[in-house]
């Protein structure tokens, strides 16, 4: 691209957000990965925690027996 510093199509890099008024802006942007946004996975989490508490119950009380739900267990916060 004769007498241009950056592509026409794919441009310069991007540096991002560099002030915290930018940062906090982009971190509360409704931002999807496919299609789900953070709250979605954040419902979702919580979701899978509900679960793996009340089979960690019943367990302990013995009404399930044989080996855990297939998955990993949710993070704890």
């Amino acid at each position: 691209m004769r007498g241009k510093t950056k592509c026409a199509v794919h441009g310069g890099k991007s540096t991002g957000p560099r002030t915290a008024e930018g940062r906090k802006r982009c971190a509360e942007a409704r931002t999807t990965n496919g299609w789900e946004t953070r709250k979605i996975r954040q419902e979702r989490s919580e979701g899978l925690a509900r679960i793996a508490a009340l089979e960690a119950l019943g367990r302990s009380i013995g009404m399930f027996t044989g080996p855990r739900l297939l998955g990993r267990p949710p993070k704890q916060r």
